[in-house]
């Protein structure tokens, strides 16, 4: 019997996550683990602050292990895309769209904000190790695209390093604001397209070819997920 949503769960006024009771328990989970840490959560609480029985809750996970891995899971698609997209042999203004614009919708739709994930990671180096060798290979192969558009002469020559630190800062205040206004799957998406659309506008050498890269990778942020879920194997 596959699991389905009829077991019921509280609806989110976000509109991101629906009425479905394995969202509801990581989002749940990852709340109670921030305040908590994850050590200190039991799973009577995670069942009760979800609204389900504790029972519910081992239908969905086994254990406080397979949330935590569900919550990080949810947190790698952009670095999926970059396992994708870092050698494809598309225009590196096309693959740093599209990377950017995933990490965007990913921040945007996990259960917890960025910074408070980072916190947790922080605080629980053990439990949460994989979060920052994620986000340093990101980094890296964000590099390796920029790196690929200056040596084609498609970007200005700046300092890769200081342009892909700065385009993650500008994702990650993107995702912030979004999560405090709460604000649904519309404004996701639209401020997922302009946070890469204005990267990749401040590094192109002719703006002018920022209407071609952005139609293209708008097409292939649809085209490339076959290809994107192919690589979330090698992650698990």
């Amino acid at each position: 019997m596959g699991k389905s949503a009829a077991l019921g769960g509280r609806p989110r006024q976000s509109g991101i996550v629906p009425d479905d009771p394995r969202e509801e328990i990581i989002t749940t989970a990852a709340e109670l683990f921030a305040q908590k840490g994850f050590k200190a959560t039991r799973m009577t609480e995670i069942a009760e602050s979800s609204g389900l029985r504790q029972s519910s809750i081992y239908y969905w996970f086994r254990s406080k292990d397979e949330i935590l891995r569900a919550i990080m899971d949810q947190n790698r698609v952009s670095l999926t895309a970059a396992r994708a997209l870092s050698d494809r042999p598309e225009s590196a203004g096309v693959r740093l769209y599209i990377v950017l614009y995933h990490d965007v919708v990913q921040m945007c739709s996990a259960p917890l904000n960025f910074f408070d994930l980072e916190e947790a990671a922080n605080h629980q180096p053990d439990v949460f190790s994989d979060f920052h060798s994620d986000y340093r290979e990101l980094f890296a192969r964000l590099l390796t695209i920029v790196e690929d558009g200056v040596l084609a002469g498609e970007f200005d020559p700046i300092d890769p390093s200081e342009f892909v630190r700065t385009a993650l800062n500008l994702n990650e205040g993107s995702q912030y604001r979004f999560h405090v206004e709460s604000l649904g799957l519309e404004e996701m998406h639209r401020f997922a397209d302009a946070a890469a659309r204005t990267s990749v506008r401040a590094i192109l050498r002719s703006v002018d070819e920022l209407g071609t890269i952005q139609q293209s990778a708008r097409a292939g942020v649809a085209g490339y997920r076959a290809l994107i879920s192919d690589n979330q194997a090698s992650l698990t």
